[in-house]
């Protein structure tokens, strides 16, 4: 089973998405970026259980922190909050959240405020967290000490090795997408992630076009899957079958049915 960790279908045209998950064999974690994102994303799910028997999508919820600033405030408002939290229950795993220092222009304390709201769901119900990390790694970090019950995933690390270092230390998985066969300092990374803490993503559909390539299909995971095989230097098949046992660790039976229903107003 290929296991596509990260992407951001409701970026798609619903076009080039439905041709697309007719023809894709495997599992999508489709991660969200705020409320209308999350349920767009549902609908895409629902959508591909009708009409991609072989591609099995995973909606999660996440406030990304570039979305903190209108959504701070939100969060104390009761009847928003019991909303969110019906969405956080829904979702098997939750994301992408976390903190960003380069590129959001929101206001640091907003990010925060936001982080620690999901970080607490997760917290309380010893759940799994994608976290975006870019330029706030010592932060996060330390908040992350704050909530030990929460299952952090991180996404798509480039920062300090020590900070990653200590990352796998504390068992978070990473996963490692098209920046990978393009960073020395990425493959290095790589290389220090423990087997059992493996996952592969894309970040579809536009980090790979970003970084210089002409490609935001959704079997660019395979090639994603190939050049990590290459890079670890082992067979394909086995980097298959780790990244499919790591991920049923993380998700367990949610990897291979995924119940849904219907998007709350």
């Amino acid at each position: 089973m290929i296991i596509d960790f990260h992407t951001h279908l409701d970026f798609y045209s619903d076009e080039q998405l439905h041709s697309e998950l007719k023809n894709f064999c495997g599992t999508i974690i489709a991660a969200s970026v705020n409320e209308k994102s999350y349920l767009k994303n549902r609908q895409i799910a629902k959508w591909a259980s009708e009409n991609a028997k072989n591609c099995h999508i995973i909606p999660t919820f996440g406030i990304h922190p570039n979305a903190a600033d209108e959504n701070a405030p939100l969060l104390d408002d009761p009847q928003i909050i019991k909303r969110f939290q019906s969405y956080l229950d829904q979702s098997p795993i939750i994301g992408e959240i976390g903190m960003d220092f380069c590129w959001s222009e929101c206001k640091a304390q907003n990010q925060e405020k936001v982080f620690r709201f999901f970080l607490d769901y997760c917290n309380k119900n010893h759940k799994a967290c994608v976290i975006h990390t870019k330029d706030a790694e010592a932060q996060i970090a330390d908040i992350l000490t704050d909530y030990p019950n929460a299952k952090p995933i991180i996404h798509w690390y480039d920062g300090p090795e020590d900070i990653f270092r200590e990352f796998i230390r504390r068992g978070y998985p990473q996963t490692f997408g098209v920046e990978t066969i393009r960073s020395a300092h990425v493959q290095n990374l790589l290389k220090l992630t423990p087997p059992h803490l493996l996952l592969a993503e894309t970040d579809n559909p536009d980090s790979e076009i970003w970084l210089g390539g002409t490609r935001n299909d959704l079997a660019l995971i395979q090639k994603v899957y190939q050049d990590l095989a290459d890079l670890l230097k082992i067979p394909l098949p086995e980097l298959e079958k780790q990244i499919e046992e790591n991920a049923r660790t993380f998700l367990g039976r949610k990897l291979g049915k995924f119940s849904l229903t219907p998007p709350l107003s």
